[in-house]
């Protein structure tokens, strides 16, 4: 449905002092157990367009102390493993859960290993024995999370399908506010049914009512890719304020830039829907989008059903507005690809309605 010039001018006004960044949320760098240096990260980010990248090195947080590890080209935090000792609904495939605590300050990092004894954290920040991989009852574990959001950080539970199996999506969740990650290349490229596995995670638990947000990672060890790029509206280039965006859920997977809001509501917030319309700006193409030439075409979800669909011209800027029912427990939008058998390319997260 066409948006008014009223609602064009809005959705501008909202986002009119950001710009867009197309960045990676989960990568690993040869200071852990990938194979790039931080410098060749950086020429291949270069190379290919890619504004940031989120290095999560097992266990330890070296990396961000490197002098190459320069703000606002990198996000940083870790990636540990552990096993919910009490949750029956587990069956992890290697022993192990994983989880990516991302911040842009490695002391917030270095705080939680110092205030929780089973990391046995010995203080120094490049023996990577002195990081193991504890075991927590999940009450204990939620307490490390709240930890990390209570330090500004922000938690995305990568692979969920790969390393936990279970019928309640709820033994996936651990703080609202998190991150999903429904896609990740290293993963997906080995066992291709945990792409929809992985999507299923994150779509079943908001039908559970949680305020969860999907990302997208590479897991990349090997060399820099641009194949699961993520988009943020950002006012500046800033490790800070890629963080501050991830942890309001206002951005999206893939790298189309999708820009939404109720009212004066954007992505990842919470507001009536009573009387309102939703307002949808498609725009800002990354290159690698536009060597793809996908047939995309828009899908508007309220709530776990699709209400609307509609073509996007590629490389082109599309506003569209809909009408919301009150009802509705949250609204998102999709970009599929219609010509590759409706092949997810990008989407937002939702506007929740305060019911």
């Amino acid at each position: 449905m066409k948006a008014t010039k009223q609602e064009i001018s809005r959705i501008d006004r909202l986002y009119g002092e950001r710009q867009p960044f197309f960045g990676e949320l989960h990568d690993h760098s040869v200071i852990g157990d990938g194979k790039c240096t931080l410098a060749q990260w950086r020429q291949g980010m270069e190379e290919k367009g890619i504004d940031f990248a989120t290095i999560v090195d097992h266990r330890i947080v070296e990396h961000m102390y490197h002098h190459d590890f320069i703000d606002g080209l990198f996000l940083g935090g870790t990636e540990p493993a552990t096993r919910i000792l009490d949750m029956p609904g587990e069956i992890a495939f290697d022993g192990k859960m994983h989880y990516n605590m991302i911040h842009h300050d490695p002391e917030a990092i270095r705080t939680i290993y110092k205030e929780f004894e089973e990391y046995k954290y010995a203080g120094g920040i490049k023996d990577k024995a002195c990081y193991p991989y504890p075991r927590f009852t999940r009450e204990r574990f939620k307490m490390i999370v709240d930890r990390l959001y209570e330090l500004g950080g922000f938690l995305v539970h990568p692979h969920p399908s790969s390393k936990m199996k279970s019928d309640d999506p709820t033994d996936y969740w651990f703080i609202d506010g998190m991150g999903i990650e429904i896609r990740n290349t290293y993963q997906h490229d080995r066992f291709e049914w945990q792409r929809q596995k992985d999507y299923e995670v994150w779509t079943n638990l908001l039908k559970a009512g949680k305020r969860v947000f999907a990302t997208f990672g590479c897991d990349e060890h090997d060399v820099p890719s641009d194949r699961n790029l993520n988009t943020l509206y950002a006012t500046r280039r800033s490790s800070k304020c890629y963080l501050d965006v991830l942890k309001s859920g206002d951005f999206n997977t893939g790298a189309v830039g999708i820009q939404m809001c109720v009212g004066e509501t954007t992505m990842g917030g919470k507001t009536s829907f009573e009387g309102q319309r939703l307002i949808v700006r498609v725009g800002d193409f990354h290159r690698s989008v536009l060597k793809q030439a996908p047939t995309l075409r828009l899908e508007l979800y309220a709530g776990e059903k699709r209400i609307y669909k509609a073509p996007v011209p590629l490389g082109e800027t599309k506003y569209f507005a809909f009408d919301l029912k009150a009802d509705a427990p949250y609204v998102r939008v999709e970009l599929r690809d219609s010509a590759n058998g409706g092949y997810l390319i990008a989407a937002g997260n939702p506007i929740w309605n305060e019911l």
